[in-house]
């Protein structure tokens, strides 16, 4: 279970960049990407498993993430907004402007289409399209205006579903479109609303708002809508500070800082899967000092005043009062929401990622499918060469104390020839006919003697075996692979070919000179 597609719309002042220490040199981040104080933005996922420097951008001040693998918007100083996206075909990051918007503040990405709100509360729609194309094109939508933010969602009934858009006023009010963006009514009943997710708003004085669902056949069979739709007040929710809400499931935080739940609880996989709803709200007493609360899968997390995270499990025939919350971190300052996944924040500024990572949502460095406790999301470093920034295809990994880029990315740009070559082997196994096969990955760096030494240096990726001008070299941490992708020791290299490695902590930046 995670939240839908549809996201969560939320006041204006809330936006998907979390506002989060400087010490570490960290602006703002989402569930994929961050943005350090020098206006540079790092992205993860898919085939960049930890942060990587978005080339050709400069001075941003805000992202929107259009979701894992498929980009999103950045926001630069003079308002102009730029879309970021990989080529399925050379797996680089393409940066192009988006001629149509400026100074986007909201975003919500929907199952067809992505809408974008700007300054002047101006609502710009473009079609969700495929990888192959570049330029979704933003056409104003006419009838509505001064919008703080929007929400859709799915309508299901049964196995059919249609979608609804919401809009949150500046002036409080609540719209909704039905026919995707053709006409707009007011839902009834909603004035001085702060937050809007899913069906439910939540007012100024606390209490909580929500309508009806209406039926696939009441949009699409001829059978008419209400007339007006209208809002009633959910009983038993009073002093309510913020609300979250995925596709099935809604928490609440009040006044007192405890947690409420309503909506589905989840047994079974796959074809076997049960939602059990619960549609009388339930006071949590496991958990008190709630300052925010998220989803992840089957589970809620829930941040405390105290810094500390805590997750309680959704999978159950029903959520008691007394449900177990377990230790998740510690030192939280705030967290992020992807789709399957969280980005924590701890006091000290480093991110922690926790939940599904099949895709390198975690900026670990790996591709593990999840781990059960949250790991480090990796420093965004990077690498100049003589005072220019180097573009990775990925960014820089550490371990062992050591930095790794990757295979093509520098040192041809050092004078050396990189080639890379598979040596298979068999032997036999000590079976009868039997043999075993082994494959060698060796990558091979040279220099042509010239105004510079002539120099060899190989480096087995499968053993770790490596020779410099036909001498073995012992490396502390060996060479690997990351997504099909080889890692070389950054600083042992460059200073074989004579260059200069210097770590410069406050930019979190490796200098490399090479004359």
């Amino acid at each position: 279970m995670h939240a839908s597609a549809a996201g969560t719309a939320e006041t204006a002042a809330t936006t998907a960049a979390a506002k989060v220490q400087a010490t570490a040199g960290i602006k703002s981040y989402g569930p994929e990407y961050l943005i350090k104080n020098d206006g540079s933005l790092w992205i993860w996922g898919g085939t960049k498993s930890v942060p990587t420097l978005l080339p050709g951008l400069k001075d941003v001040q805000a992202a929107y993430g259009f979701g894992l693998q498929a980009g999103g918007l950045a926001v630069t100083r003079d308002n102009a907004v730029w879309r970021w996206q990989t080529n399925p075909k050379t797996l680089a990051v393409e940066v192009t402007p988006v001629q149509e918007l400026t100074k986007v503040t909201a975003l919500s990405t929907l199952w067809s289409r992505y809408i974008a709100i700007d300054g002047n509360g101006a609502v710009f729609s473009s079609p969700r399209v495929s990888d192959e194309d570049k330029s979704p094109l933003y056409t104003v939508v006419p009838g509505i205006d001064n919008v703080a933010a929007v929400n859709g969602y799915n309508e299901w009934d049964g196995n059919k579903g249609w979608e609804r858009i919401n809009f949150l006023k500046k002036d409080g009010t609540v719209w909704t479109s039905r026919d995707e963006l053709s006409t707009f009514e007011p839902v009834q009943n909603l004035t001085g609303i702060l937050q809007l997710t899913q069906q439910y708003a939540l007012k100024k004085d606390g209490t909580l708002w929500t309508w009806p669902i209406q039926s696939y056949d009441s949009a699409n069979s001829g059978k008419p809508f209400p007339s007006v739709l209208s809002a009633s007040r959910v009983s038993g929710l009073t002093d309510i500070r913020s609300i979250h809400g995925n596709s099935r499931t809604m928490l609440a935080v009040d006044a007192q800082s405890r947690l409420w739940f309503w909506g589905s609880t989840v047994t079974g996989w796959s074809d076997g899967t049960t939602y059990h709803e619960q549609k009388v709200p339930v006071c949590l007493t496991g958990i008190k000092n709630v300052t925010g609360a998220y989803f992840m899968e089957r589970s809620i997390v829930a941040l405390t005043a105290d810094g500390k995270a805590y997750t309680a499990s959704l999978e159950g025939d029903s959520m008691s009062a007394d449900a177990k919350f377990t230790l998740l971190a510690s030192d939280i300052t705030s967290i992020q929401e992807g789709e399957r996944h969280l980005i924590l924040q701890k006091k000290d500024g480093a991110l922690l990622g926790w939940g599904v990572n099949k895709d390198g949502q975690l900026g670990y460095g790996e591709y593990e499918f999840s781990y059960k406790t949250p790991v480090p999301v990796q420093k965004p470093i990077a690498v100049s060469l003589n005072g220019e920034r180097v573009t990775l295809t990925n960014g820089v990994i550490t371990r062992g104390g050591q930095n790794f880029i990757p295979l093509r990315s520098l040192f041809d740009k050092m004078g050396a020839n990189v080639s890379y070559k598979e040596d298979t082997k068999s032997v036999p196994s000590g079976k009868a006919g039997g043999t075993t096969t082994t494959v060698d990955k060796k990558v091979t760096i040279t220099r042509a003697a010239g105004d510079k030494p002539a120099i060899s240096i190989t480096i087995n990726s499968v053993t770790g075996a490596t020779t410099v001008n036909n001498k073995t070299v012992t490396l502390e941490t060996p060479p690997f692979v990351v997504y099909g992708t080889i890692y070389l020791p950054l600083r042992f290299i460059s200073e074989q070919l004579g260059a200069s490695v210097n770590w410069m902590p406050q930019e979190e930046e490796i200098a490399i000179t090479y004359k």
